[in-house]
Protein backbone atom coordinates (compact mmCIF):
# COMPACT_ATOMS: atom_id res chain seq x y z
CA UNK A 1 0.00 0.00 0.00
CA UNK A 2 1.42 3.38 -0.95
CA UNK A 3 1.06 6.40 1.25
CA UNK A 4 -0.65 9.58 0.19
CA UNK A 5 1.26 12.83 -0.23
CA UNK A 6 -0.47 14.12 2.91
CA UNK A 7 0.76 11.12 4.89
CA UNK A 8 4.29 11.61 3.57
CA UNK A 9 4.21 15.29 4.56
CA UNK A 10 2.86 14.38 8.00
CA UNK A 11 5.64 11.80 8.46
CA UNK A 12 8.31 14.28 7.36
CA UNK A 13 6.89 16.93 9.69
CA UNK A 14 6.98 14.44 12.58
CA UNK A 15 10.58 13.54 11.79
CA UNK A 16 11.56 17.23 11.84
CA UNK A 17 9.67 17.72 15.08
CA UNK A 18 11.48 14.74 16.61
CA UNK A 19 14.85 16.11 15.46
CA UNK A 20 13.92 19.49 16.92
CA UNK A 21 13.22 17.98 20.34
CA UNK A 22 16.50 16.04 20.22
CA UNK A 23 18.70 18.82 18.84
CA UNK A 24 17.49 22.24 19.97
CA UNK A 25 18.55 22.26 23.60
CA UNK A 26 18.04 25.05 26.10
CA UNK A 27 21.54 26.39 25.58
CA UNK A 28 21.07 26.72 21.81
CA UNK A 29 17.34 27.41 21.66
CA UNK A 30 17.54 31.21 21.72
CA UNK A 31 20.32 31.45 19.13
CA UNK A 32 18.53 28.95 16.87
CA UNK A 33 15.26 30.84 17.23
CA UNK A 34 16.95 34.14 16.39
CA UNK A 35 18.65 32.63 13.35
CA UNK A 36 15.38 31.17 12.11
CA UNK A 37 13.61 34.50 12.58
CA UNK A 38 16.33 36.31 10.63
CA UNK A 39 16.22 33.84 7.75
CA UNK A 40 12.46 33.73 7.79
CA UNK A 41 12.14 37.51 7.66
CA UNK A 42 14.57 37.70 4.75
CA UNK A 43 12.15 35.55 2.74
CA UNK A 44 9.83 38.54 2.63
CA UNK A 45 6.13 38.33 2.02
CA UNK A 46 6.26 34.94 0.30
CA UNK A 47 5.97 33.03 3.57
CA UNK A 48 3.59 35.43 5.26
CA UNK A 49 0.56 33.72 3.80
CA UNK A 50 1.77 30.14 4.12
CA UNK A 51 -0.30 27.93 6.39
CA UNK A 52 0.80 28.14 10.05
CA UNK A 53 1.75 24.46 10.09
CA UNK A 54 4.11 25.00 7.15
CA UNK A 55 5.65 28.07 8.77
CA UNK A 56 6.22 26.06 11.96
CA UNK A 57 7.80 23.22 9.99
CA UNK A 58 10.16 25.61 8.21
CA UNK A 59 11.08 27.30 11.48
CA UNK A 60 11.80 24.01 13.23
CA UNK A 61 13.91 22.77 10.31
CA UNK A 62 16.02 25.94 10.35
CA UNK A 63 16.41 25.72 14.13
CA UNK A 64 17.54 22.08 13.90
CA UNK A 65 20.22 22.95 11.36
CA UNK A 66 21.44 25.95 13.30
CA UNK A 67 21.54 24.14 16.64
CA UNK A 68 23.38 21.20 15.05
CA UNK A 69 25.95 23.60 13.59
CA UNK A 70 26.40 25.30 16.96
CA UNK A 71 26.98 21.94 18.59
CA UNK A 72 29.58 21.05 15.94
CA UNK A 73 31.40 24.30 16.66
CA UNK A 74 31.19 23.68 20.41
CA UNK A 75 32.56 20.16 19.91
CA UNK A 76 35.55 21.61 18.06
CA UNK A 77 34.67 20.13 14.68
CA UNK A 78 35.77 23.35 12.97
CA UNK A 79 38.71 24.37 15.13
CA UNK A 80 41.07 23.85 12.21
CA UNK A 81 39.08 26.27 10.07
CA UNK A 82 38.74 29.15 12.51
CA UNK A 83 42.15 30.64 11.69
CA UNK A 84 41.24 30.64 8.01
CA UNK A 85 37.77 32.09 8.58
CA UNK A 86 38.64 34.60 11.28
CA UNK A 87 42.36 35.48 11.11
CA UNK A 88 41.79 38.74 13.00
CA UNK A 89 41.01 36.71 16.13
CA UNK A 90 44.62 35.58 16.22
CA UNK A 91 46.37 38.84 15.39
CA UNK A 92 48.21 40.50 18.24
Amino acid sequence: MTSSPQEEIKNAAQAISDMHVATVSGEHARAASDAAANLYSSAGHRLLYAPPELRQLITEAIEVGYAAALQDVRDGDFDGNILEWRPALFEA
